[in-house]
């Protein structure tokens, strides 16, 4: 009997190969992806049902301090200036965290470390500060485009990208992202070494009645007084009351979860405030940016009328946010966290303080 032979398709052993390698192509990106979500489980900012508050303070502030160094490592040629941006916000988020273990982690170790996240931060400032400043004309060009002449702002307009342009080139040469890569590396290791004086939630009791507290303050000021420098302040204690609203969502995850959205949205309605405020000034201060004075006045009135709204709508949406007393919200706080929460093993009390390594 003849000796049957099998054809195959000429490319049939392309399309096997092919479909080896797409298999191994998707068997690598399952791995990545569960790596990732690890990773962002790990760093997730909030705290866990069940892990003890203090272990949960460390992991969280570990994981903004991780974010932040990815984040510089990434930062290269124009992607710096976005690379940079999500940094700083990890260090901003590591000092509301710290802020609101202060009065558990105690002053010394709180003003060391706070210190040491706001002058890392304010290293990489120039880039984002004059990007704010480019986003914000754009706001003003598009709210006076029946008022200004075409063109109007843009001598403004080219220094403001001449200075963006020299803060990038800056970050790029001037080794400041190192210098904070450098920091950062010892401030993770002090984290290990912070210790609370108790386990449960009365370990953030404190710092977060201080935080509504200071936040409720700084409205009221606002209120009597809407000067950039009062806006400013309150904006800066709103955010600080919305990271912890984020850390503590597991009190109340419904309920956190709305709060934290409309304290977001205050603060995005006040950081607009801000940086309407600082453009008017740097405005006020270049008049060779204009050609027509009249030009100048006329983007001022526009800031002026744009950042009354703003205003009016911040205070609006405040006020309902900081009604209560900071002992009733800290208190009612405290009672979900323990009711939804509860004492968890391993939440006894840590012996000892930790000072600055």
């Amino acid at each position: 009997m003849a000796k049957t032979e099998t054809i195959k398709h000429p490319g049939a052993e392309v399309a096997a190969v092919a479909a080896v390698a797409s298999a191994a192509a998707v068997g690598g990106k399952l791995v990545r992806d569960r790596r990732t979500q690890r990773i962002d489980a790990e760093r997730a900012y909030r705290l866990r049902s069940e892990e003890a508050v203090p272990d949960g303070i460390r992991r969280i502030a570990r994981g903004q301090i991780d974010n932040a160094r990815d984040d510089l490592d990434a930062a290269s040629g124009r992607k710096v200036g976005i690379a940079v941006h999500e940094a700083r916000k990890s260090l901003k988020r590591l000092r509301a965290a710290v802020r609101l273990a202060r009065g558990t982690i105690g002053d010394e170790t709180y003003r060391y470390e706070n210190t040491a996240f706001r002058d890392a931060g304010r290293r990489l400032s120039g880039a984002r500060d004059a990007k704010v400043l480019i986003e914000t004309l754009d706001t003003v060009e598009r709210a006076a485009a029946d008022e200004l002449r075409s063109g109007a702002s843009a001598e403004l307009r080219a220094q403001l990208e001449s200075q963006h342009e020299a803060a990038l080139e800056s970050l790029r040469r001037g080794g400041a992202t190192e210098a904070v890569q450098a920091d950062l590396e010892r401030s993770r290791a002090r984290v290990a070494a912070w210790t609370f004086e108790t386990g449960d939630f009365g370990a953030l009791e404190p710092g977060l009645r201080r935080i509504y507290r200071r936040g409720r303050k700084a409205m009221q000021a606002a209120a009597a007084e809407q000067s950039s420098e009062n806006l400013h302040e309150w904006r800066k204690r709103v955010k600080d009351l919305w990271h912890a609203t984020q850390i503590l969502r597991p009190a109340s995850p419904k309920r956190m979860r709305k709060l934290s959205n409309r304290l977001h949205d205050l603060s995005d309605l006040l950081g607009d405030d801000h940086d309407l405020a600082v453009l008017g000034a740097y405005a006020d201060g270049h008049p060779r940016c204009f050609d027509d004075p009249a030009e100048r006045v006329a983007v001022a009135g526009v800031i002026g009328r744009r950042r009354r709204a703003l205003q009016g709508e911040a205070l609006r949406l405040g006020a309902p946010l900081y009604e209560q007393s900071p002992k009733s919200f800290t208190r009612s706080l405290s009672r979900r966290w323990r009711k939804r929460v509860g004492a968890s093993p391993g939440h006894a009390p840590e012996l000892g303080s930790a000072g600055p390594a």
